[in-house]
């Protein structure tokens, strides 16, 4: 049988591809452009029992699944619909660095949760039978080629990449062709009357600078969306005075031939358009994702790959998540951007092996020992999984002149609150532990972590916390300095 033949008969509706989920089975719904038609299928069945859904990062809420008595579990990032499952104990966090997502199952199979159905969104086959996960596969590849039965959505709309990103048609079980939603601006404009004040007048401005289609998938929500989030996602804002001033400390610490990797999240989102890359030469991209503007410099050719050690001239990520508009479009068809499974880009062991490699991530606070915070606010209520962070900040480390820069503003909740703190209230989560911390920046300077003791860390710190924090940092910290 030719591939077109055995993709011919794979072909089937929503509802009965998820007819292969069985009492008990463990299914796995990976990050991003999730197969929402198959995700409501499942909801839909009431025969089933016992069935575990693990998702990645929700784009969706899963409340669905929850009625329909299936137990929900998250892992990798959690993201805005998760939170409120997690932090009330609905459905609980798996916290696992990227790089070891699939450890257990590849080498202790007996301490692995089991993989019996994975359901993943993917682009048509091209001409030789080959199936790729678009420009976001993140793990959809390495659960696909680990699941006992793999369904799949199929997308026409999905762009072509490249990379180790492919599968053959004989590798699914199921497949859905979907017609993905799309809009216009004029009917966009016209579901943006029901709205009223500052909230319509953002959405119109958004509608104005975005691709139409971007708020496809999120129409049924329309009045609800935090429009302040999707600018910076969709890099149609503007960078702010305190994320210049980041941009412009960072700016000094990246050196010509680095190979970059930079995190989702504010401020790193506004480093490219703040122009901290500009006047580098011979820029190297080796990251989890991408943030707006990024292949843009690759187009200009500022990010070239020509010092990098591992995969020369190309830029390489797990995901190209964070792209504005133009920069899909610059990607979209073009081999000089390859896509890897998580497991290896994001190997710290992988990622050191590039001389300069410089790892750019956010955090919610950090205090005067250095212990870095990615994931939880007031206590211990998660905000964010913890994604590739951890992974890309050791690679970055312990690259042969390599750096892990830690980012974020100096307070929070509009100035009330300092984010430099004397130490994580009890609760939170450390994601990074104060001896792999390195250099923290804020829009008022560098701290430089390492080999500095607790006092000169507590020094460092305060020095580049918010002016109307110093005073009070100095007094905590001399009580526990015994100064």
């Amino acid at each position: 049988m030719n591939w077109q033949d055995e993709y011919r008969q794979k072909l089937t509706s929503s509802a009965e591809a998820v007819d292969i989920i069985e009492n008990g089975d463990r299914v796995i719904v990976p990050l991003t452009e999730q197969p929402m038609g198959l995700v409501a299928s499942l909801a839909e069945r009431s025969d089933l029992d016992g069935v575990m859904v693990t998702i990645s990062t929700s784009g969706f809420d899963p409340g669905g699944l929850l009625d329909a008595g299936h137990a929900v579990e998250f892992e990798n990032f959690i993201g805005p619909f998760a939170r409120p499952y997690e932090n009330d104990g609905r459905a609980p966090y798996l916290p696992l660095a990227f790089s070891l997502s699939f450890k257990a199952f590849d080498e202790r199979p007996s301490e692995a949760k089991p993989i019996d159905v994975a359901m993943v969104t993917v682009a048509p086959p091209n001409e030789d039978g080959m199936v790729s996960f678009g420009p976001q596969p993140w793990f959809k590849r390495a659960y696909a080629r680990r699941a006992r039965k793999v369904i799949a959505e199929v997308n026409p709309n999905l762009m072509r990449t490249y990379g180790d990103c492919f599968l053959p048609v004989s590798a699914f079980d199921r497949l859905v062709e979907i017609d993905p939603p799309t809009t216009t601006k004029a009917e966009l404009k016209k579901a943006a009357e029901q709205f009223e004040g500052d909230y319509r007048r953002e959405l119109e401005e958004m509608i104005d600078l975005a691709d139409p289609n971007r708020f496809a998938p999120l129409m049924s929500r329309l009045g609800s969306l935090d429009l302040k989030r999707l600018k910076t996602g969709w890099g149609i804002d503007d960078p702010t005075p305190e994320a210049r001033a980041i941009a412009e400390h960072v700016e000094k610490l990246i050196p010509h031939g680095a190979s970059i990797q930079i995190g989702v999240g504010t401020p790193s989102f506004y480093l490219p358009r703040a122009g901290t890359f500009d006047n580098k030469i011979d820029l190297g991209l080796h990251s989890e994702l991408m943030v707006p503007g990024v292949a843009k410099l690759v187009e200009a050719g500022v990010i070239n790959g020509r010092r990098k050690m591992l995969h020369k001239g190309k830029a390489v990520a797990v995901a190209w998540s964070g792209s504005d508009d133009r920069d899909y479009a610059v990607i979209d068809d073009n081999p000089a951007f390859e896509l890897y499974e998580p497991s290896y880009v994001l190997n710290p062991t992988v990622m050191a092996r590039n001389s300069r490699q410089v790892g750019m991530n956010n955090a919610l606070s950090v205090d005067l020992l250095g212990q870095i915070n990615s994931e939880s606010i007031f206590g211990g209520q998660m905000m964010n999984g913890i994604g590739g962070q951890p992974d890309a900040h050791l690679g970055a480390l312990y690259s042969h002149g390599g750096r892990a820069i830690t980012l974020l503003y100096s307070t929070a909740v509009g100035g009330a609150v300092s984010r430099i703190v004397p130490r994580l209230a009890e609760g939170e989560i450390v994601t990074i532990p104060r001896f792999w911390a390195d250099t923290i920046v804020t829009e008022y300077g560098v701290a430089k972590l390492v080999r500095k003791n607790h006092a000169e860390r507590a020094e460092a710190l305060i020095a580049i916390a918010h002016p109307d924090f110093r005073r009070e940092l100095r007094r905590d910290a001399a009580k526990w300095l015994g100064e």
